[in-house]
């Protein structure tokens, strides 16, 4: 059995299985969403109205990851990254910054990211003063939770033994399925339901 516990979620709003009320305004997506999802990531350049999203989130007792992802193009240039921080950082404690990578960030990026909370998923293993785990050959470097970034297919099998092989990190994880519809989060917030019991 394993202790890790799932937050569930997905990269974007824009699900297009009929998965919002036709008649729902676009400024409600978020509020929908977040009431079956317990997690998800937007770009932190995003279109969406993230000021919007971070009153919701601080205006609700529910619990909800909200993940803003950084490529790394724009976490190596620190012009861009304090651009980029400079309309977040007001909020920093509703969401945590993520990045894939396959570097280390330098001294002067992480003095940047200073008291904001990280999540760097890697397929290189490199010295980092942050916490650790592994999974699927992804190390994973964060301050708060782990947050893991999984390609969804919909293939139950494969999706089955994925969440196994992730479920290794054993505590609570943040589980983002990129470009996944709603009907592949429901069967993975089932799989881990029944992984972890």
């Amino acid at each position: 059995m394993s202790e890790t516990e799932f937050l569930i979620g997905r990269h974007g709003l824009d699900l297009v299985d009929d998965f919002y009320p036709d008649d729902l305004p676009s400024e409600w997506r978020f509020d929908y969403y977040s009431t079956l999802f317990k997690a998800l990531s937007l770009p932190i350049d995003t279109s969406e109205d993230l000021e919007l999203i971070f009153e919701e989130l601080a205006d609700s007792d529910e619990e909800f990851e909200l993940v803003l992802t950084i490529q790394p193009q724009q976490l190596f240039d620190a012009k861009t990254l304090r651009n980029l921080l400079s309309s977040v950082e007001p909020y920093q404690a509703l969401f945590t910054l993520s990045v894939e990578l396959d570097q280390a960030p330098s001294a002067k990026v992480m003095d940047l990211l200073a008291g904001y909370q990280l999540s760097f998923q890697s397929t290189v293993k490199y010295e980092s003063k942050l916490k650790s785990a592994e999974a699927m050959s992804q190390y994973l470097y964060y301050t708060h939770l782990p947050v893991f970034h999984l390609q969804g297919d919909g293939d139950d099998k494969r999706m089955r033994a994925n969440v196994e092989k992730v479920a290794k990190i054993n505590m609570r994880t943040v589980l983002i399925c990129n470009q996944a519809e709603s009907d592949t989060l429901h069967k993975l917030r089932t799989i881990s339901e029944i992984l972890g019991h």
